[in-house]
């Protein structure tokens, strides 16, 4: 048996070996679409648009008219559909210091003052961070979106560029739901100005590729501050939702993901006669399923080698240990104090970390040390993303189904994930066993080093490979990752 650093160098190669969408359109319709905007924001609202589509309502572009093969191709560049990147320079030896990625320091703590740390969402650390670069003048603006709006609100569809805290805290929240930060990138860009990027970490992974193809972004862009994303459900959910509860899209005075609490209700709204309708959390994200039928997803997101931000300069993330907050009305004496709200703030870059501790310094955020360990056990659920992805591109690359490119870090990082053996015996602990099979199938379609790697690991290992690599191929049988690419006309 090979050595883990020959094994994880094969496995890079490997992995980096998946055919890419070769166009805009193909991210589309092998579902690869993350609905960011960046090609929108490349190429021009007059020839590619970005609109919520049904019957998911998912935000996609619709391809109005040709335009250059130059800006296509710059473009898909950009698109982390086509790409998905990594901080260059930094190589994780284990498994998990891949899971958390680059760290100078990781910290647990809260926005200090009290509006922000109860409104905004998970204990206010972006909001405070957003705020604090413009209060101090280190960048004229930063782009972001509103939180708390349906998607059907054209006027919240895309970024918003906030130029004081006042209209960052307006902003306040979460968005789980399709919105595309990045449509309006030229026009950030075009003012010449330095400004700070909140959003996903597949629109800050957008920010990277596009710095590759455009100078200006690392000139510009001096912070990009993103979240670990767990995915947001398809806004279909939504409508579920609202029909259930007997309220139309047209009463909603104000609706809300997150906030007034941690994570408060989610979903919230209130309608313009006074009728407030919310639902807990646990409820929304685990029950509703039941209750409204099963939860949807863009596969994209199913099969993300970037959840925990590893190309940003900071990281927010929940930190509820288990993964799971608790029902309000069922939290216990030793968790209450949780709702008050407390995040993990992980600062990955030089640039990142003086602006978590000018933060610090100046008072806005209450933050002492963490040890690495907490983000594995308050992110269970991105822990088993990441030891399953290794196979999970095994299944595509079976069906010769398109992915995201891995660069050398991204490949490197999604072998560590699966190769480490230590590591994914800690992701083992956090669900229930897999079950056995016969394993024949990892042979088929993995290189036969590696494959005889896995195949020696211990049987628990190979029955947790085995049934995410049997996972994925029934839902690409299935259809999951196939969608209409939509053309439009002017």
């Amino acid at each position: 048996m090979a050595d883990i650093e020959d094994l994880a160098a094969l496995a890079t190669e490997w992995s980096r070996s998946i055919r890419a969408p070769a166009s805009l359109q193909e991210v589309v319709t092998s579902g690869n679409c993350v609905g960011c905007g960046i090609c929108e924001g490349i190429v021009g609202p007059e020839f590619i648009r970005m609109e919520v589509q049904p019957p998911k309502q998912r935000m996609r572009p619709v391809f109005l008219k040709e335009a250059e093969p130059k800006l296509l191709q710059k473009a898909l560049a950009a698109c982390p559909g086509a790409k998905v990147g990594s901080l260059p320079g930094w190589a994780p030896a284990t498994g998990m210091e891949a899971f958390v990625g680059k760290a100078i320091s990781i910290q647990r703590g809260y926005a200090t003052d009290p509006e922000t740390r109860l409104k905004a969402a998970a204990a206010g650390g972006l909001t405070t961070l957003g705020s604090h670069l413009l209060d101090t003048g280190k960048v004229a603006f930063v782009l972001h979106v509103k939180a708390c709006a349906l998607y059907s609100d054209v006027s919240a569809q895309g970024s918003k560029l906030s130029f004081t805290a006042a209209e960052v805290f307006e902003g306040k929240g979460s968005r789980y739901g399709p919105t595309a930060p990045l449509k309006s990138l030229e026009d950030a860009l075009s003012r010449n100005q330095p400004f700070a990027l909140v959003a996903k970490p597949c629109d800050i992974n957008a920010m990277r590729n596009c710095a590759l193809v455009d100078p200006r972004v690392d000139q510009l862009c001096k912070y990009m501050m993103t979240i670990s994303c767990g995915t947001f459900a398809d806004n279909e959910c939504v409508d579920k939702f609202l029909s259930k509860n007997k309220v139309d899209p047209s009463e909603v005075e104000e609706f809300r993901w997150r906030g007034h609490g941690c994570p408060g209700a989610c979903p919230y709204l209130r309608t313009k006669d006074g009728r407030e309708v919310s639902k807990d959390y646990v409820d929304f994200w685990f029950e509703n399923g039941q209750e409204l039928g099963p939860l949807t997803y863009q596969w994209r997101c199913k099969m993300c080698a970037d959840f925990i931000g590893y190309a940003a300069d900071v990281v927010v993330m929940d930190c509820w240990p288990g993964g799971l907050p608790q029902r309000r009305h069922e939290i216990t004496e030793d968790r209450k104090h949780e709702w008050d709200g407390w995040v993990l703030i992980i600062a990955r870059t030089e640039r990142g970390q003086e602006l978590v501790d000018s933060a610090k310094e100046a008072g806005k955020l209450t933050l002492g040390p963490a040890d690495p360990r907490e983000i594995l056990e308050t992110q269970p659920h991105q822990a088993r993303r990441a030891a399953s992805q290794l196979v999970r591109r095994a299944a595509h690359a079976a069906r010769g189904a398109p992915l995201p490119e891995l660069d050398a870090g991204a490949a490197l990082r999604v072998a560590r994930w699966a190769l480490d053996a230590n590591f994914v015996d800690e992701v083992m602990k956090t669900g229930p066993p897999a079950p056995s099979g016969d394993a024949a199938g990892l042979r088929e379609v993995l290189p036969q080093t590696l494959a005889e790697a896995l195949l020696q690991m211990p049987e628990r290992h190979i029955a947790y490979h085995l049934d995410n690599f049997k996972g994925t191929a029934k839902r690409l049988a299935r259809g999951d990752a196939v969608e209409p690419c939509c053309l439009g006309k002017l």
